[in-house]
């Protein structure tokens, strides 16, 4: 009787374990794997939109950011304004001001079937500078201005400067207009032409630095070209697609971006910034980093050759190109220049021609001295307006 009481309660909790273990199983297949029993909360997603500021003065951009939580890859981004005629706002999240009013600009997501939306008002407030509002509709002398990246730059599709070419001598004549600046000269002939690729970079003035790069032509001469041959602007239907982008070593080591001027065709493109180098001989502090499309790969060949000359080395990859290197892609060359130079020291230049000016000027001295103290106070007062 004992043994048969003891078999039954054995029995009985054998099931009952069976039981329990076959419960516990089904509800760990419905429950899942831990990351997936979170609260749902955390599923959720939500487009946050940043601002540089809460206002951008006529004209001037600022940009927005929109970021979409509890994703592993961002989607992609719409931008909307509320009001076209007070802001616009481009496909990269930039927003510019148009005219004063308040404006809401909207971003917008798609994430798993789900439309996303994010919205930041901005206010348009008037312009603190005359002067580069007007420089950025029109163009003064050929020179206009850009709030995106805050630069100046010529419009070389207007430039007056066409007209009268380039040669060595306006190299020379440089630094009696207080200009110091590096250059490197490529030679070459191409299609019953002479051509000459030029790049600058330094001191323009005593408030502005910059750089440079012109393309010039003219007929083939069988003589040949050298230092002291001049060209003239090309025909625009020879012009190049190019951009360039300039950047700058801060007191501390780190490199700044100043601004980048778009890939366009251009004969002359340039940027300025305003500002005053640590050292004005040579301009090391300021790196030049460019992209030239040239006719075909004939042309870019007979560039790249130039540019081996001048003391450039090749790089092995377009992504990683080194300091005073190029890489050459089809008819393209990307390059990167900082310290090569075939500028001359200008500071015998700059002695020599001032001491036979100030012999020249010292008789009437004391009658020029009231003009030049006028120059001078006119110089601050721009410094001080740009």
């Amino acid at each position: 009787m004992k043994k048969s009481a003891i078999k039954i309660i054995a029995v009985f909790f054998a099931l009952m374990f069976a039981f329990s273990n076959l419960v516990t199983s089904m509800a760990l297949a419905n429950v899942g794997t831990p990351s997936d029993a979170q609260p749902d909360s955390e599923k959720l997603h939500a487009l946050i939109v940043t601002s540089e500021g809460l206002t951008v003065a006529k004209r001037k951009t600022i940009k927005m950011t929109a970021k979409v939580t509890n994703v592993d890859t961002q989607p992609k981004i719409t931008w909307a304004s509320s009001d076209n005629s007070v802001a616009t706002v481009n496909a990269n999240g930039v927003v510019k001001g148009v005219e004063i009013g308040q404006a809401t600009i909207t971003a917008t997501a798609v994430v798993d079937g789900e439309t996303l939306r994010g919205e930041y008002a901005i206010n348009v407030t008037s312009s603190s500078n005359f002067l580069r509002d007007l420089l950025v509709d029109q163009q003064i002398l050929s020179y206009q201005y850009s709030y995106i990246d805050d630069y100046y730059y010529t419009n070389d599709k207007e430039a007056w400067q066409y007209n009268f070419g380039f040669g060595k001598i306006y190299d020379l004549a440089s630094p009696y207009l207080l200009l110091e600046y590096d250059y490197i000269r490529i030679f070459f002939t191409y299609e019953d032409k002479d051509w000459m690729l030029q790049m600058w970079k330094g001191q323009y003035g005593m408030i502005f630095y910059g750089g440079e790069i012109g393309i010039y032509n003219r007929e083939h001469v069988d003589d040949g070209m050298n230092e002291w041959t001049f060209f003239n602007c090309p025909a625009e239907e020879v012009w190049l697609n190019m951009e360039m982008t300039l950047w700058h070593e801060e007191i501390n080591g780190t490199w700044t971006r100043e601004f980048t001027r778009e890939y366009d065709k251009y004969w002359w493109c340039t940027g300025f910034k305003n500002g005053h180098l640590r050292v004005e001989e040579p301009a090391d502090e300021l790196r030049l980093e460019g992209r030239i499309t040239f006719k075909d790969e004939t042309m870019a060949k007979i560039v790249a050759d130039g540019l081996k000359e001048c003391g450039f080395g090749v790089s092995k990859s377009k992504d990683k190109i080194g300091l005073d290197q190029y890489y050459s892609e089809g008819s393209d060359i990307y390059f990167c220049w900082q310290n090569i130079s075939e500028a001359e020291s200008t500071m015998a230049i700059k002695v020599v021609g001032g001491g036979l000016t100030a012999l020249y000027l010292m008789p009437i001295w004391p009658l020029i001295m009231p003009f030049v103290s006028g120059f001078a106070f006119l110089a601050l007062l721009v410094s001080v307006i740009l």
